[in-house]
């Protein structure tokens, strides 16, 4: 499969203390590369004295800004490296689920390196090369047309079948179920709230055992933990949650034994709230730098999500650091006028135990949140005085609810679905001191 993917093989397998060497190396390369040969980062470093001699540990690489999406676009250009061609890039960028689309380039380096690690963390789930595999995913609506042979090639070479999440009615689902059954893939890849209504779908038509794959993984979305319950069920295998993006590829991915381990040959990672690194389990902005990545080198950029350091030893024996996932997206992150921040994750929590096929929770102000619920058929007026109640009761009255009952919630221009949504974003990497409100519990009572 490449000697990239074979170096990822071995280097997994390494002590903790030789992949974090090994990524330093590697990072310090990145950092000599980009200011002899990338405009902006040579006017950068210069502009702070710093010469990329002097950066020899984490606190010096933390003199560089962080980069951001309204960075791109101010410097895009030169932020490229000099005398490449466009034409000889590889058009990507964020698919805009965080509400600010950015377009990037990759190169060949950074596209091996992207691909040679997703396979090796497929393997984690149990597939291996010949394997079936099926994706739950976005059209190729914005592959250009000289790289659709490309992709068909890749395809081809591993057995891939691809389903659109664009479109999850009742008759495309049923479509899918007729051709899961009978391609019978070994792994099945897929955002998490599109896979969750297909999962429900099989179970409410009396379909459960009919897709039997070795494992799921999941990404893109937020995985909350009745989902990967009921995902585990309907499919009848362990459930592999996985972090990223298309600005820097897969990030994390969850081993056979449920830790999220950090792509760290490929990504170097930073965990940052108030301007210092996390402690372990403490939560903080996410900075990515991708160490392929040399014909537009993104050192220290903002992805917008946030997540935790971890000091978890795995009983998998790799050498890779861990994190803890994702606590959702920065916007996810409902803010209140006295400061504090209610977590998504507290939606999910109370409306899972009520006949509610969707939802949706938007900020719009920090006086002002719109609940959209696509209710079920066994959704009650007592249930839905209940749910006003505790809302009331954890946002303790700081903003107004209003609650809607809607017949449908559409997607992202990227076919992601976003479960919460804040106009009034945090900012966790800058100033302030604001904590993180999650509920203790949020059980429906007995009735």
């Amino acid at each position: 499969m490449g000697v990239r993917h074979a170096e990822l093989e071995a280097s997994q397998w390494w002590p903790r203390e030789r992949v974090l060497a090994h990524q330093w190396d590697r990072l310090r390369r990145l950092v000599r590369f980009a200011y002899d040969h990338v405009p902006y980062y040579h006017h950068v470093m210069d502009s702070l004295d710093l010469t990329p001699d002097a950066i020899r540990t984490p606190d010096d690489y933390r003199r560089l800004p962080i980069l951001t999406k309204a960075d791109i676009r101010a410097h895009r250009d030169d932020l490229l490296v000099r005398g490449v061609a466009r034409k000889d890039l590889i058009a990507t960028g964020s698919g805009g689920s965080t509400g600010e689309p950015v377009a990037l380039y990759h190169d060949a380096a950074m596209v091996a390196g992207t691909k040679a690690v997703k396979l090796r963390n497929f393997r984690w789930a149990g597939w291996q090369p010949g394997d079936a595999w099926a994706r739950l995913w976005g059209n190729n609506f914005d592959i250009a047309p000289h790289l659709q042979l490309r992709m068909r090639l890749w395809d081809r070479l591993t057995r891939v079948r691809w389903l659109t999440c664009f479109d999850m009615t009742e008759e495309t689902m049923a479509r899918y179920a007729r051709e899961l059954a009978a391609f019978r893939p070994d792994i099945i890849e897929a955002y998490v709230n599109p896979l969750y209504l297909f999962a429900r779908f099989l179970e409410a038509r009396g379909l459960v055992g009919t897709i039997r794959p070795r494992g799921v993984i999941v990404s893109a979305e937020t995985l909350f933990p009745h989902q990967r319950e009921k995902l585990g069920q309907v499919f009848g295998c362990k459930v592999f949650n996985r972090y990223g993006g298309r600005e820097m590829g897969d990030v994390a991915h969850e081993c056979e034994h449920g830790t999220m381990h950090l792509n760290a040959e490929t990504i170097y990672t930073e965990f940052i709230r108030d301007g210092a690194p996390c402690q372990p389990g403490e939560p903080g902005e996410i900075i990515l730098t991708a160490l392929d990545l040399y014909a537009m080198p993104l050192l220290r950029y903002k992805v917008e999500d946030i997540g935790s350091p971890s000091d978890a030893v795995c009983p998998c024996g790799r050498g890779l650091p861990a994190m803890e996932m994702v606590q959702g997206r920065v916007q996810d992150l409902i803010t209140m006028r006295s400061g504090r921040y209610l977590t998504g994750v507290f939606f999910a929590h109370l409306f899972k135990d009520f006949d509610i096929a969707r939802f949706q929770v938007v900020q719009e102000s920090l006086d002002r949140m719109v609940i959209s619920l696509v209710r079920g058929p066994s959704l009650t007026e007592g249930d839905l005085s209940y749910i006003m109640e505790k809302l009331r009761e954890y946002t303790r009255n700081e903003i107004a609810i209003d609650l809607r009952q809607v017949d449908h919630i559409p997607l992202t221009a990227s076919g992601k679905f976003r479960p919460t949504l804040s106009h009034v974003p945090p900012d966790l990497v800058g100033t302030g001191s604001r904590g993180t409100d999650s509920p203790q519990s949020t059980q429906r009572p007995q009735r």
